[in-house]
């Protein structure tokens, strides 16, 4: 019997909300995005995702501007993510190396977009949009009823609570049987985050195939690390509290004394505590007001930023680092000295021509006493990032620096 579009709605509703788990293979695409992961999903929080594809624009032009990025697409597809919606668990098997990371890592795709996985807003479906019936398809070899939506409003305010919807239109496939939803197409909302990185009428297609619907569990659903595993624990932390963290001296008067005070950074620390194995990400802002630099015109001149990467453990951004410099970076010119420094601008010339270098990072990068360090610096020339890098080099060897004895240009 062909039921009005509303009853279907309804029964799509209810079934959200009564069904336990899935796993299925999804597919997210649009334009040169192109994302495919295994997703199983237990319980409204816990969601397990392996990576097959992951072909993302954006998150390409990032490490190609910065190297900042901490994994590219194919490290991704040899990860497996768990989430409880408390924790994140990033599982490397080829190292067995965990890293966990608090709330919800998974590696999304699409700015402002919770996609994988993500169906919990069926369970309002006909209280928050305006249906419109399609009629009967096939996806799959599998009969499907087309539903197209619109919000009924953009923005909601609940008192203590508001609600914004990021989309302006969309249609879903779903299953006549399972009123599972096999194929979601929709267009972002003006000024979304969505729309800014892929485009006001861009189409985002979410697809789902070999679904299976999961029974209910006795028990709650909670991640178990594989035998034998080393944790990494990862916590924002403030700079000025990072130095004791470490099992390495961080030396921030020197730090300071160059402009970049701990006490306003902010850092990300990953700690293997029963292995003494620690790596970290600080970003420190100047309040110089005057920096010299090469690509910065005195009119339009940048303040310092300095981000400093530093472990005794490589992570994966790190060793992509340390590749970078191998391949494109240059030594000082004292060649005694275990310092590679690298002008990125030059690399954003080659890759974009006709780009504006005025932002590109200076960096540089060195190895003592089983310590990594990696500095990428703004509003600062070449010159200043190596008599720091050369300064922070020389700390570490045990020279005691007076003001008068830094290298600072």
């Amino acid at each position: 019997m062909f039921t009005s579009v509303a009853a279907f709605a309804h029964s799509a509703s209810m079934a959200s909300k009564e069904r336990a788990g899935f796993e299925a293979t999804q597919t997210i695409e649009s334009g040169g995005l192109r994302i495919e992961a295994f997703i199983r999903r237990q319980g409204s929080r816990f969601i397990h995702v392996e990576y097959h594809v992951y072909r993302n624009p954006w998150t390409e032009l990032q490490e190609a501007l910065s190297g900042h990025v901490e994994l590219i697409g194919e490290e991704l597809c040899g990860l497996t993510l768990d989430c409880d919606g408390q924790s994140t668990w990033v599982v490397d098997l080829s190292t067995n190396t965990i890293v966990q990371k608090p709330g919800s890592q998974l590696s999304e795709p699409i700015p402002g977009l919770s996609a994988l996985g993500e169906l919990s807003f069926l369970e309002t479906l006909p209280q928050d949009f305006l249906l419109r019936d399609f009629g009967e398809e096939t996806n799959h070899n599998r009969p499907v009823r087309r539903i197209g939506l619109k919000p009924k409003v953009g923005y909601r305010s609940q008192l203590l609570s508001t609600v914004a919807f990021p989309i302006r239109k969309a249609t879903i496939d779903f299953d006549t049987e399972t009123y599972f939803p096999l194929d979601i197409s929709f267009t972002p909302a003006a000024g979304s985050p969505a729309a800014s990185v892929l485009g006001p009428n861009a189409t985002i297609r979410v697809s789902y195939k070999d679904v299976r619907i999961l029974e209910a569990q006795a028990q709650s659903i909670s991640f178990s690390p594989p035998s034998g595993s080393r944790l990494f624990e990862e916590k924002p932390i403030s700079a000025a509290d990072l130095a004791e963290q470490l099992p390495f001296t961080l030396h921030e008067e020197l730090l300071r004394r160059y402009g970049f005070d701990p006490a306003d950074g902010r850092a990300i620390l990953s700690k293997d505590a029963e292995n003494d194995r620690s790596y970290a990400t600080i970003h420190y802002s100047s309040a110089d007001e005057e920096p010299q630099t090469e690509a910065t015109s005195s009119s339009e001149s940048l303040s310092p930023a300095l981000t400093l990467t530093v472990g005794n453990y490589v992570s994966r951004n790190m060793a992509r680092r340390r590749s970078t410099f191998s391949e494109y970076g240059q030594p000082m010119a004292d060649l005694a000295l275990p310092i590679r420094l690298l002008n990125r601008s030059e690399l954003w010339e080659k890759q974009f021509p006709g780009i504006d270098t005025r932002y590109a990072p200076v960096e540089a990068f060195f190895e003592k006493d089983g310590a990594f360090w990696f500095l990428s610096g703004t509003g600062m020339d070449l010159d200043a990032m190596e008599s720091l890098a050369n300064d922070l080099l020389q700390a570490k060897n045990g020279a005691q620096l007076d003001h008068d004895q830094l290298s600072t240009p």
